[in-house]
């Protein structure tokens, strides 16, 4: 039970609010962090810490897609499939590392270490391609790099369900090409640099082969 574990933290985020029942978010990331994802039981519990009816958690829980009501893995790993990633390698990612895991979107591995999400703009377009693990940010992730990333986060593994999925110890790190280093959230801004190949030259239309072109075959206009 959440009381018997948690209770000082929850009477902290309870006071935090005006009114009891404006904890609902903090309340249900707590849950998910403790019991892996908000089964049935859970919400019921965060409805009765908040006096609430569990059918108002329960729409909750529905509504955001940060919250899990089936069980995923240790890793949720979401990759970013907006434009600039997408034009940077998202895709090649995704297929790597739905090759790698043997599952698809929406699966889990069966060691139970890994779900794979597609999403949409994780608003980090400058070091794309992105991938959220945990909401941990992982700045560009090639597809060349997504064995070297899935070996961290297996050797991270009880880490992650120290911390939980709800990211509230989330933090940064760029993947580099045999390491993943720490990046601080406060970090300046580096701008990157590109190779931009100059495009081929134009070619040529081809001749046309009917033979009226030819000068044999020219007359003056008469006019």
């Amino acid at each position: 039970m959440l009381l018997d574990t948690h209770q000082s933290e929850i009477e902290a985020i309870i006071a935090r609010y005006a009114q009891k029942r404006s904890a609902v978010l903090p309340l249900l990331y707590l849950a998910q962090d403790t019991y892996g994802y908000l089964n049935p039981a859970a919400v019921r519990e965060v409805a009765a810490i908040l006096d609430l009816p569990a059918t108002d958690v329960f729409e909750v829980v529905g509504f955001y897609t940060l919250f899990y009501d089936k069980p995923v893995g240790t890793w949720m790993l979401q990759v970013c499939d907006d434009l600039p990633c997408c034009y940077l390698g998202a895709e090649e990612l995704l297929t790597a590392l739905k090759r790698t895991l043997g599952i698809r979107e929406d699966q889990t591995t069966a060691d139970g270490m890994f779900t794979l999400q597609r999403v949409k703009c994780l608003a980090a377009c400058d070091r794309a391609p992105v991938v959220q693990a945990n909401l941990d940010y992982l700045y560009d992730v090639t597809a060349e790099r997504a064995d070297l990333l899935l070996a961290n986060l297996r050797a991270r593994a009880a880490e992650a369900k120290q911390r939980g999925l709800s990211g509230r110890s989330a933090e940064d790190f760029v993947v580099e090409t045999d390491r993943l280093s720490h990046m601080s959230r406060d970090a300046a801004y580096q701008e990157r640099s590109f190779t931009i190949e100059p495009p081929p030259p134009p070619t040529p239309p081809a001749e046309l082969d009917s033979g009226y072109d030819l000068p044999q075959f020219r007359r003056a206009s008469p006019l």
